[in-house]
């Protein structure tokens, strides 16, 4: 059970940055879009751990990194484009929701399919993975989500975020 929390606080750490990034530039997650993002990775470790008790090497490990990076790197461009625009967003939108949940989706699925080739529970694990991702994100959003008077500080998000996405490449 150790090695169950200790990997689902590894995988979800990004989502601390996630909601922090966006906490920067003074946008809130609501939680109809938090429980989106919280969902996604629930829905895709499931099935990932049905099979990875049966199957082996079922996901490439590069392909999903490839993956992680470029959802993060689209998150990073987009959030530059919208700095450019001089536009001030209060609430993300779906697609955003969407592409967070898919991003971190992929790294549960990955870990949860490690945990069930080690036979952990396929239907509380892909939970735990959920409701860490929600926490993290929402704590990550509530603690930076500060209207900060720099004018670079608001490059930190679209920063934030090509970060993440090289990470992802590791």
């Amino acid at each position: 059970m150790f090695e169950v929390i200790i990997s689902v606080i590894c995988v979800s750490i990004d989502g601390f940055f996630t909601g922090s990034a966006i906490g920067l530039k003074n946008t809130k997650i609501k939680l109809s879009k938090l429980i989106i993002i919280g969902l996604i990775p629930i829905i895709m470790a499931y099935p990932v751990m049905f099979f990875g008790y049966k199957i082996s090497n079922i996901i490439n490990n590069d392909i999903i990194k490839i993956i992680g990076f470029t959802l993060f790197l689209i998150m990073s461009i987009n959030s530059y484009i919208e700095i450019k625009k001089d536009k001030e967003i209060k609430e993300i939108n779906i697609l955003t929701s969407l592409s967070i949940g898919l991003s971190i989706g992929l790294d549960s699925s990955v870990c949860a399919f490690t945990l069930a080739l080690k036979k952990y529970d396929p239907f509380i694990t892909p939970i735990y993975f959920g409701i860490s991702h929600f926490i993290l994100i929402w704590l990550g959003n509530k603690l930076f989500n500060k209207k900060i008077n720099n004018k670079y500080i608001k490059y930190l998000c679209p920063i934030t975020f090509l970060i993440l996405a090289i990470f992802r490449l590791f």
